[in-house]
């Protein structure tokens, strides 16, 4: 008899964009009766961490329409940083970087250089995001990297970290927003390391990976598809163009929640199989 638990769903990060088309993707499964929300652990990276917390307290459907309206929290435009060019420097890292520890100390020095805007101002937009400020029942799982250290880590309800500043520092990308400082050590975003940090859900029996950016992992993300049942998921044709080169882009949140939710619906039958 397997000692393994029974299933994870992983919620990647992708800027304010990722949260628009994970939240019409898992809004279009449900709309097909599939949820996978249901998970006994779900775990969140950057934009994930958002989308994890938020669908345990409201319905995905107000959550879709919300980014479809544009009626949600508000998205600050980024205007003076070129998300692309970052984007491409980070990978340049990865892949020229063998020590994965290393590699995340680079960047965190990036994280550690200036501060864009101040700490106390994105954590409010990072509250905006949350229907709740305490850590649900759910297991939830959010990644940060110690910018100093290069150490990775998955916080969760029983870290002792505020659910809030565990958000806002896996949202934390660098040169974009502040890393956030907890008990004295700076944190960024947990993306930097793996899109999904798919291995961080080894021992479950089932692992829902759903993935938005290619982009490098770094070399100690292992592969768990041979000890896990993994079904991947990533954006399809419709998704990928309405995307385009920038992640931070609010206003192409409605496009990617709807091509999100369509690729949803049309794939729920697949996915109600393997969940199931």
């Amino acid at each position: 008899m397997s000692d393994k638990k029974d299933k994870a769903l992983v919620l990647p990060g992708g800027g304010v964009l990722g949260i628009a088309w994970e939240t019409g993707l898992l809004a279009g499964l449900e709309s097909q009766g599939v949820v996978v929300t249901d998970a006994d652990y779900i775990l969140g990276t950057s934009a994930g961490a958002v989308v994890a917390v938020q669908s345990q307290t409201t319905p995905m459907e107000k959550l879709y329409q919300d980014q479809v309206d544009g009626t949600g929290a508000y998205e600050p435009p980024i205007t003076d940083v070129d998300v692309p060019h970052l984007l491409k420097e980070w990978k340049d890292v990865v892949e020229n970087t063998a020590d994965a520890v290393e590699c995340r100390k680079i960047v965190g020095s990036w994280a550690l250089e200036y501060d864009r805007v101040p700490e106390p101002e994105r954590r409010v937009i990072i509250e905006s995001r949350l229907p709740i400020h305490e850590w649900p029942e759910k297991l939830i799982g959010v990644t940060v990297i110690q910018a100093d250290t290069g150490e990775f880590k998955v916080w969760d309800k029983f870290s002792g970290v505020s659910l809030v500043d565990a958000v806002a520092a896996s949202c934390s990308v660098p040169h974009v927003w502040p890393a956030v400082t907890i008990d004295g050590k700076r944190y960024y975003d947990g993306g930097l390391r793996s899109n999904t940090n798919v291995d961080k859900a080894e021992g479950y029996a089932k692992v829902l990976e759903i993935r938005f950016m290619h982009l490098p992992d770094q070399p100690d993300v292992r592969d768990i598809s041979g000890t896990t049942d993994v079904y991947k998921i990533e954006p399809d044709e419709a998704s990928t163009k309405a995307r385009g080169g920038n992640p931070m882009n609010p206003d192409l949140r409605s496009a990617l929640a709807a091509t999100g939710y369509e690729q949803g619906v049309r794939i729920a039958d697949e996915v109600r199989a393997f969940w199931s």
